[in-house]
């Protein structure tokens, strides 16, 4: 006998019922619990850490690092930020916050222009814009995109 492991669909009224128990908040918070689960695993992977490397590392039983990865742990703040600083990332990349990607830097140049709210960013394509989003391009002799 072979054991199958793919998913199959399951038409019964009482799991519908079940569900439609559910409020929309609280899908949401599964959906998030879920996720910082997943984000937890991801980080622990990309270190080759087991689940017994990593309480070790954030000093907690194994058993606690398996409920957390379970998707039904209600984390405190104090808890995933202690995760995160074991990682050695911000609170926000364990939550799964947007981070900006750089794909390509090569320098960047900060000079004062003496006046004390204007800094001037250029690169080494001698464009650039001010942190108010003012056109550096003007005193170039090119038309600005910016308002």
């Amino acid at each position: 006998m072979t054991k199958s492991t793919k998913a199959r669909n399951h038409n019964s009224s009482k799991f519908q019922d079940v569900l439609d128990e559910i409020t929309p908040l609280e899908m949401e918070q599964t959906k998030v619990k879920m996720q910082i689960a997943a984000r937890i695993e991801d980080f622990m992977k990309a270190r080759n850490w087991s689940k017994s490397q990593f309480a070790a590392n954030v000093g907690k039983n194994p058993s606690e690092i398996t409920k957390w990865l379970s998707g039904t742990q209600n984390f405190t703040i104090d808890v995933l930020t202690q995760i995160a600083s074991t990682f050695g990332i911000e609170l926000a990349a364990l939550l799964g916050g947007k981070q900006i990607q750089v794909i390509y830097r090569k320098e960047i140049f900060v000079k004062s222009m003496g006046v004390s709210n204007s800094i001037q960013l250029t690169t080494p394509y001698d464009e650039g814009i001010d942190v108010y989003e003012a056109s550096l391009l003007k005193s170039q002799g090119m038309k600005s995109t910016h308002p």
